[in-house]
């Protein structure tokens, strides 16, 4: 089975080495980039949700499911991209 690639935000280290140990291809994420390019062949993507405006929208533009890790453990944020992986 191959990797699942995954793009995160840098200020999740403590997912992104949880994502490392389960055999996830993890790259970083910049918010405040719009090339994508890092988005590029990402199964999904986990952010911060320290980025939401006040309305709770997101900026980030991918067609891969977002994950917000906001008030989640490394754990909890796991289990959510586990799940979304089986639907997608």
């Amino acid at each position: 089975m191959a990797k699942k690639r995954v793009a995160i935000e840098n200020t999740l280290g403590s997912v992104k080495q949880l994502l490392d140990q389960k055999g996830y291809e993890v790259v970083q994420l910049d918010p405040h980039t719009q090339t994508g390019i890092e988005l590029k062949n990402c199964d999904a993507v986990v952010i911060s949700g320290m980025d939401d405006n006040m309305m709770g929208m997101t900026t980030i533009k991918t067609g891969s499911p977002v994950i917000s890790a906001k008030g989640m453990s490394p754990q909890e944020v796991l289990n959510q991209l586990e799940n979304t992986m089986k639907q997608v």
